[in-house]
């Protein structure tokens, strides 16, 4: 968390993808997930990553501080091993992401099942009031409100 705290302050601190970039890589960091298999980058566009769901970011190495992508060249949406969007922007590409996940009924990813589940309950508020919080996530939704 650190790493990425550092990495946050050298960017622009009027730039809205910055903050939005820095709060959500953060989240799987607080709540001890490995984010690595889901997001991850690449240094030219023409690598192509395999994975049943992933954020694959091209970057230039130098750009990418603490793993975490605020400046990307584009972002690839992976489903099912297939490139399905592009976006200019991670936080951008995370919310096509996981509306793709929600919408076609996908499960979310074993690794970051409690990121996807803030994202839906707590952020969205996608939910029908019968599904319980998991400890950890009814704790940080406690601490925000």
């Amino acid at each position: 968390m650190n790493q990425l705290l550092l990495a946050y302050e050298k960017q622009d601190k009027n730039d809205i993808h910055a903050r939005r970039t820095a709060a959500l890589a953060g989240l799987p960091i607080y709540l001890k997930e490995d984010s690595s298999g889901i997001f991850t980058t690449c240094k030219n566009e023409m690598e192509f990553y395999e994975g049943a769901v992933a954020l694959v970011a091209d970057v230039d190495e130098e750009e990418v501080p603490a793993g975490v992508p605020f400046s990307p060249h584009q972002v690839f949406i992976v489903l099912e091993d297939q490139v399905v969007m592009t976006h200019h922007s991670w936080t951008d590409a995370l919310v096509c992401l996981f509306g793709l996940i929600y919408a076609l009924h996908l499960s979310y990813p074993v690794k970051c099942s409690s990121f996807f589940e803030f994202i839906q309950i707590v952020l969205l508020k996608l939910d029908d009031e019968r599904k319980q919080l998991k400890p950890k996530l009814l704790s940080l939704k406690n601490e925000l409100v």
